[in-house]
């Protein structure tokens, strides 16, 4: 005997009766899924016949106008200029009322710093400068500033704080708190 029919008597003999099995239960099988597909066909078929029913009645009822609509693409050009005339009316009413009516103040300007101020900012902006130079800014720094806080006006302390976040931001300020910097 051959290593040729050797071989194919292990492995092909095997093959054809598994091909034949398979084939076998295939036949044999009902298939479920040509049933459950020709009753969605059914389904669909019963739905269509209702809509075509449905449009024979609503086409020989007589038609009602539509209602007012939006529709995609409409020219806004006539709309613009309508809303543009109402923005005008509205502003002409408002200017002569305003005309008419007591002239609004102005905010009131905050009073110029005082010695106090100019102090207390000199003193922590010194501090910002000296931890810049340092590169970290740690506890006894956020509580200075903190201290100070109310000595200064709020033009004064937002300028610092503006500073410091800055360098912080660039990496210029390393902080060593965990916490607010401020």
């Amino acid at each position: 005997m051959s290593i040729r029919s050797t071989v194919l008597s292990r492995v092909g003999i095997p093959l054809l009766a598994a091909l034949a099995g398979f084939g076998f239960a295939q036949a044999l099988t009902p298939n479920p899924v040509n049933g459950e597909l020709m009753r969605r066909l059914e389904r669909q078929d019963a739905r269509m016949e209702a809509l075509a029913r449905r449009l024979e009645t609503q086409a020989a009822s007589p038609p009602v106008a539509p209602g007012p609509r939006a529709m995609v693409g409409m020219d806004l050009t006539g709309l613009r200029g309508e809303l543009r005339e109402l923005l005008r009316e509205e502003l002409r009413t408002a200017m002569a009322s305003v005309a008419d009516g007591p002239v609004p103040e102005k905010a009131p300007t905050p009073p110029p710093p005082t010695s106090e101020n100019v102090a207390a900012f000199e003193k922590v902006d010194r501090m910002v400068e000296d931890s810049l130079a340092s590169g970290s800014w740690g506890r006894a720094q956020i509580q200075e500033l903190r201290m100070f806080r109310g000595q200064m006006t709020d033009a004064q302390y937002m300028e610092l704080v503006r500073k410091l976040l800055t360098a912080i931001n660039s990496q210029q300020l390393r902080v060593e708190e965990r916490g607010s910097p401020i």
